[in-house]
This record gives structure tokens, sequence and C-alpha cells, in this order.
């Protein structure tokens, strides 16, 4: 999941701090000492700009930030080199995948005070139950991007994923949940499926749709070619769509009617990070009212942490293409856990699509 900012900038986040000598003392009077640096791997441009020079003149500590394109790339990355990341940004699905892995640390939250700024309907979700290893960074909803010169009427559906007319110029997502919840979705089904009998009706259908798309993409591909007019359809996330809308005006975002995902984009520190305590600080860092909504007024995300809003602008809080109303936000779901026997079959399936023909 790329993650592409806007343009659009800000910013006046110097505060008040108090650390003598890099090292910060708590409650208990132990004292900690922050790293002269922190090792980060996270989606390109996902943060903004002016952070590293940021938090090295608050923190003495220099960011070094390794960037992804793609979430399997990023765990092949930890599996291979265990110890090289102290901090990474990933997405709800990989949250769970590496708690199971047993790749994560526990935080440890007398050292993210600023956690309390998070709106409660983003805590506690099925792939962290209790929050241990994982906060919300940010979050978004996974639609349809369109070119209105091309798609003459307003799309409503995801039906418009499997429209002929559009043959060789729609484009979809390379991630296998967000694809088989569309398709599950498109048949009426929930986002997670239950049953092998739904996930079989959805891969028949994503199979009949592999004749018509120019193929699944990660999102840099999708907004490139949304910009150029390369891909008149595309199953987006929703930052994605709104950077290529501000460079291409044709471009629109909709919430298909049958509903669609709520995605949310975490922070983990590695299990084996030699850092711990210098990442826990840089999340509390990103938890502030003002760092978190310099973040959304650049990245164009929706942001749980509702101590931001009044720091960011008004143009994207009142925008409900990243805001949805709650009548539109009432179709949508996010992930949860399923059933182990499903999770391979879907597997299976994924495998057969981006293989075969």
């Amino acid at each position: 999941m790329y993650k592409i900012g806007s343009i659009i900038f800000y910013v006046s986040i110097i505060l008040a701090f108090s650390i003598i000598a890099g090292c910060i003392q708590d409650s208990s009077h132990e004292t900690y000492t922050l790293s002269p640096t922190l090792t980060i791997l996270n989606w390109e441009d996902y943060f903004y700009p002016t952070i590293v020079q940021d938090f090295k003149e608050r923190y003495n500590v220099t960011l070094h930030i390794i960037t992804f394109d793609e979430e399997d790339y990023m765990i092949s990355e930890l599996e291979t080199n265990p110890g090289a990341y102290d901090f990474m940004i990933v997405s709800d699905a990989s949250v769970r995948r590496l708690i199971a892995a047993k790749a994560l640390s526990p935080l440890d939250k007398q050292n993210i005070p600023n956690l309390v700024n998070i709106d409660e309907s983003f805590m506690n979700k099925s792939y962290d139950p209790t929050n241990l290893y994982s906060l919300p960074y940010l979050w978004g909803t996974t639609g349809i991007a369109y070119n209105a010169s091309a798609v003459p009427n307003d799309p409503t559906s995801w039906s418009l994923l499997w429209n002929t007319s559009y043959q060789g110029t729609i484009a979809i997502i390379d991630n296998k949940e967000e694809v088989v919840g569309a398709a599950l979705k498109y048949l009426g089904y929930g986002l997670n499926p239950t049953d092998q009998a739904q996930l079989s009706e959805a891969g028949n259908i994503l199979k009949e749709q592999k004749n018509s798309i120019a193929g699944y993409f990660g999102s840099r591909e999708m907004v490139e070619g949304l910009i150029s007019g390369s891909f008149m359809v595309a199953q987006c996330y929703s930052g994605d769509a709104l950077y290529a809308a501000e460079r291409n005006p044709d471009i629109l975002y909709v919430i298909p009617e049958e509903g669609a995902s709520i995605w949310i984009d975490a922070m983990v520190i590695p299990v084996d990070s030699s850092h711990k305590y210098t990442a826990e600080i840089f999340m509390n860092y990103l938890l502030e009212p003002q760092i978190s909504a310099a973040i959304t007024n650049y990245q164009w995300y929706a942001n749980p942490n509702f101590a931001a809003n009044p720091y960011i602008d008004r143009e994207i809080l009142e925008d409900d293409s990243i805001y949805p109303s709650v009548d539109v936000l009432s179709s949508c779901e996010f992930f949860t856990v399923i059933d182990s026997e499903i999770i391979r079959e879907m597997n299976r399936l994924w495998s057969e699509l981006k293989s075969g023909p």
C-alpha cells in the first residue's frame, strides 16, 4: 500500500520538551537512554516530509527510513534480517500475521502516554484484541477510483470491476484480503468469508474477472496508471485515489453501495529490535495531536487520533471520501479473524489468481 501524500503543507510543530543529554526518566526513577538511531520500515512517503529533521531536533535521534511497496516483501525482509528494524507501520492483516509468528514485541504503554488520544472505536480490534503489540496510525477505506471522462454514469456498485466495457483498463489491488473481500461484498456477503461455499463463489467470479483486468498492482503503479489515464477503473485505497485526483481532476472515488473494507495501518515494534524504548518514544511522538495532524494534512488519510482534529485542515475533515458519513460507514466492515481452513483456501485461490493465465 504505497501511500502518497498530498503536497499541501503546514507546519508548526516544535513543541516544548524536557530531555537532558538524550535521557528520559520515568515515574519509577529508572533512566532509559535513547539510542542515537532508529531504523524504520514503512510504506514509501507515509510520514510527512520533515519528520527526520524534526525528530532529530527534538530527541537527537536520527531516523533511518527503509520503504516497501508490498507487505509480502516487508515480512520477508523482517524474516531475513531479524534485528535490523526497530519500528514498522503495517496493515492490520499483517499485524495478525506477525503476532502469530511471534515477530512483535509487546508494548510498554507507560512509555506511550499519548495513546489516550486514540479514538476507542479503533482500539481492541480482532487483529490485536488488547493492543498488546500495536497502536493505530491512520485508517481509510477501499473503494473504486474511476475516470469520469470514460465512465459516463456515477458508479455505485462493485459490479464496475466486472464491466467488460473497460476491459484491459481495470486495475485491482495486489492484496488478497481486499480482492476476496470486494468479491464477497459484491455477492452480498460480509467482508470476511464464513464458509467454503462463500469463498468458492467469490473465487469463481474473481477468475471470471481476470479476463477483463489489466492486472494486480501495488499502490505506486495504481496511482501512476490513474493519473496517466492507463487505468479507467481501479479498486483503490482512499488516500491513493485522492492523490491521483489531485493530479488528474477526472479521477473520482466512491465507496460502493454494497459496502467496503475499513482498514487500519498500525505501528509495531519487531521483537528483535535493540532500540525498543526509543521506538516507543517515537510512537508516542507520532501520537501527539499536532504531529498526527501534520501527517493527515500531508497524507489525506483519516486519523484515529481524535485529539488531532483541531489541527487537521477543515477541507480534509469535511471530505466524505476521507471521513465517510455514519450511513456509509454502516455498510463497511473491518477485517476480522477467519477460520484457518478458509485462510488456507484463500491462499490457494490467491496463488491461482496471481499465477494463472
